[in-house]
This record gives structure tokens, sequence and C-alpha cells, in this order.
């Protein structure tokens, strides 16, 4: 009777709200920083395994992103170049933020959602708890950026991979600064 309430239990835990749902099978598993045997863990093995020679290198691989939180992928190196005056790019915002109050990163992809911030652009929830609008600035004076695409991120506090893959800037201005390199076109709310 409790094995058929464990597999009961474990197949309707995907009909609760995702972020409940992965809070409730997360356990200690995630709090205690994202290994393996972590939701977040098996996505990753199940996704990125393929990409190293032998498992030790593939766990070397999760280790290092559940530490160092790069917002590249591992396999990538982000190039320097500057945004021209007029390119167009958007930027998540939430809570208590202002669009005068960028951040560093931006993307050229559209956001709809705040499923796509978190999930496409792997905003984890501890790095930004509140996301509700999103700003569409322009540039007015050339910007030194990196750019690359949006590497993966582990959410402890969602318990899930955010696989990233969108595209990605981080300007390469002192902070404080960025807001005098922009303009605002656009700020619009998004759920």
């Amino acid at each position: 009777m409790a094995r058929l309430a464990l597999l009961l239990a474990a197949a309707l835990a995907g009909c609760a709200t995702p972020q409940a749902a992965r809070q409730e099978a997360a356990g200690a598993s995630c709090a205690a920083g994202a290994t393996l045997q972590s939701r977040a863990g098996r996505e990753w093995w199940a996704e990125n395994r393929w990409r190293y020679p032998g498992d030790a290198e593939a766990e070397a691989a999760y280790r290092r992103l559940a530490e160092q939180a790069s917002p590249w992928p591992d396999w990538y190196r982000p190039y320097e170049t500057v945004l021209p005056p007029g390119t167009r790019f958007q930027m998540a915002i939430g809570g208590a933020q202002t669009p005068d109050q960028p951040g560093s990163f931006g993307t050229f992809d559209w956001i709809a959602s705040v499923e796509d911030v978190r999930e496409d652009l792997a905003v984890r929830s501890d790095w930004k708890p509140k996301v509700d609008r999103v700003v569409t600035y322009e540039v007015v004076e050339a910007l030194p950026v990196l750019i690359g695409p949006v590497g993966p991120q582990i959410d402890s506090g969602l318990c899930a991979l955010l696989p990233g893959r969108w595209s990605q800037f981080q300007a390469k201005v002192e902070k404080g600064t960025l807001r005098r390199y922009l303009k605002v076109i656009e700020v619009r709310a998004i759920r």
C-alpha cells in the first residue's frame, strides 16, 4: 500500500503548479546545492551527458555549473564587440527596479512572458525574485559588450534547470553608467 501511495504521489506531482511541484519534489536535494540527484541535476544529465567523454567529466561540468553560475555555456567563449547607436534590445525588470536602473544583461530575443525570462534567459529566482515588465531600449552611444548565447543555470529555489540558449549581451561599462548609453523605447507588462 505504501508503495502504491508513493507511485501515486510521484505521478500526481506534475499536476501541481510547476513551482510548487518543483519545490515539493526537491526536498533537501535542491536546498543542499542542486546535486546530480536533484531534479535539476537529473534533467541536466539527460540533456547534457552526451557532450562529455565520460561520467567523471560530465559530473565535473555540472559541479562547475552549480558552483560558478557562468552566464555563458561552458562550450562557448563570449566575444567583445560594440553595439552601435540605433541597436534595440530587451531587458526584463521587476519589483522596485525601474527602466532608469538597467541591469547588465540584455537580449535580442522577444520576451513574451516570465517563463521566457526564467527558462530561455536562465534568470534565477534568487537573482531576480520578481519579474513583471520588459523594457525595450535603444542604444544612443556606442556600447561595449560581451555577446553570446545564454548559458544554463541551476535555480535551487525552484529546483529547476534553466536551459537558457537565447541571445544575450553583457554591458562592459562602469557600474551605474549604463543608463547614459540608452533610451527607453517601451515598457510593457508580462506574466
